[in-house]
């Protein structure tokens, strides 16, 4: 899970292509997916929700890297370095959400406790602080062998993910999101919003 902070962005839309809206992309999205990439709030909260106790959060990784020009002309940044943080939520052993967070290295200047989250979930630690905001969000599938997936831990088919830029005293941050095959096939994943189970 090694390698360089990479945008999987360019084409037409589908597997391997652009970053679309919601309302473009919902149609092709599996229906056990909807609520999950409709979720206007954390994943976390969302996951914790579906999987309860046997919610777990794993720290992946954590490595300095190169980073991309697409990447970075997205979040308007000029750095070329960038910290990376890879996790993944999974209910009991199956693996639902991984999540690459990808810090510009202006950001962890700034922000030096970024590089110091550990087992804390970034976007519970966002949530504590004063001037945050985030961009809307995009959405795209993720053929299997792009490095999103391979990052992911390699996949046998594509995978919806999401992404956003977030800004933290408007230093940028990008969060990306792949829902994993588990997620759709879990029967305990398919919840209603605000269902407390």
């Amino acid at each position: 899970m090694t390698g360089r902070a990479q945008d999987p962005a360019s084409g037409p839309a589908g597997a391997g292509g652009a970053w679309v809206t919601l309302d473009e992309c919902l149609d092709r999205a599996p229906a056990a997916l909807h609520l999950w990439l409709a979720e206007p709030g954390l994943l976390t909260t969302l996951v914790r929700r579906a999987c309860g106790c046997e919610t777990q959060f794993r720290l992946l990784r954590v490595e300095h890297s190169p980073l991309s020009a697409t990447l970075a002309h997205r979040m308007g940044v000029a750095d070329t370095g960038c910290l990376v943080r890879e996790i993944e939520f999974a209910c009991g052993s199956a693996r639902w959400v991984f999540a690459q967070s990808v810090f510009p290295d202006s950001t962890v200047r700034q922000h030096p406790w970024l590089a110091e989250l550990g087992n804390v979930a970034l976007g519970e630690s966002l949530l504590g602080q004063p001037d945050v905001s985030r961009q809307p969000l995009e959405y795209r599938e993720i053929a299997a062998d792009e490095e999103l997936a391979v990052a992911a831990g390699g996949l046998d088919r594509p995978a919806w993910a999401r992404r956003a830029v977030y800004r933290l005293s408007m230093a940028p941050i990008m969060v990306q999101e792949m829902f994993l095959p588990a997620l759709i096939n879990d029967g305990r994943a398919p919840i209603r919003p605000g269902s407390t189970a």
